[in-house]
């Protein structure tokens, strides 16, 4: 019996400690594509989930690991403000965003795609002390340019950008599924003589991302699944859904390439096992 009792207090202990390490510190995690579609090489850094976090004072840490790989763009794939947390302020979480925004402007390019909780503030008006539309301008002039379903084009890389914002019932359990021509009548026809990037916070629609003509999609949302298990992946999605297929990591569907965000930080339940803080750093290469 103490035997097991030591075993079990053990374990505890050992979860624990590495609840407290993937909380706290982050894990930069690299990917390398080539296009013959872009014009020239590029860098960019993803940043998903960061839920209002703050990594060090004014994210000091997170913003130290960003300049020490030199990207020549910061892509945030939504979610990083939080529209509901019992531990601190919404207000608190706008702010600390708009400090990062703003800290990171000054030194490169900073696009900005809405994740559910941005769009929360203006789903569910009544609940919060500002608006919707003084959060993105508070957004935009700290030097982000802000995309809701919206595109712009990176012409010297030959890359058209866009952000996918779905209506709040994509994201519900239940939810009957985003189809091609819901997101053609979101943001229009997918640009087939660019490199096609997309911003879409749910990865839960992968497939539909490919179809429509994203060359990369760029999500976040389940936070890698809370929990990470060998050989499994990510443990459970916002939609309560056991092992989700779209967890964390880089996926190819459609002869399309997709990177799923870990995340930052979290939000409700502050859960994260053998799923570290994910900071990623993409370089693209022309391909001859």
């Amino acid at each position: 019996m103490e035997a097991i009792v030591f075993l079990i207090t053990s374990l505890i202990t050992f979860i624990a400690g590495v609840m407290a390490h993937d909380l706290t510190n982050i894990k930069t995690r690299k990917y390398l594509l080539h296009s013959d579609k872009i014009k020239k090489d590029l860098s960019f850094v993803l940043l998903s989930d960061l839920h209002g976090r703050s990594f060090g004072e004014d994210n000091e840490e997170l913003i130290e690991k960003i300049d020490k790989l030199k990207p020549d763009m910061i892509i945030m794939a939504g979610d990083i403000m939080t529209a509901k947390d019992p531990f601190f302020s919404i207000e608190r979480g706008v702010d600390r965003s708009e400090v990062l925004i703003q800290k990171l402007a000054e030194k490169y390019p900073v696009y900005f795609g809405l994740g559910n909780h941005e769009q929360r503030i203006k789903w569910e008006q009544w609940k919060y002390s500002f608006k919707y539309e003084e959060m993105i301008q508070r957004f935009k002039d700290a030097g982000a340019v802000v995309l809701s379903n919206e595109s712009v084009r990176l012409e010297e890389y030959g890359i058209r950008l866009s952000c996918l914002c779905m209506p709040e019932r994509y994201y519900k359990k239940g939810s009957k599924g985003l189809h091609e021509s819901d997101v053609e009548r979101l943001i229009g026809k997918a640009d087939a003589d660019s490199y096609q990037m997309l911003i879409a916070h749910d990865p839960e629609y992968i497939p539909t991302y490919a179809q429509w003509g994203a060359d990369l999609s760029m999500s976040g949302h389940y936070h890698g699944g809370l929990v990470r298990l060998p050989l499994f992946g990510g443990l459970i999605s916002p939609k309560l859904e056991i092992f989700p297929k779209y967890a964390g990591g880089v996926y190819h569907k459609g002869g399309k390439r997709q990177i799923v965000s870990c995340g930052l930080g979290t939000h409700t339940y502050p859960i994260r096992v053998f799923n570290p803080a994910e900071l990623i750093y993409v370089k693209m290469e022309k391909e001859q």
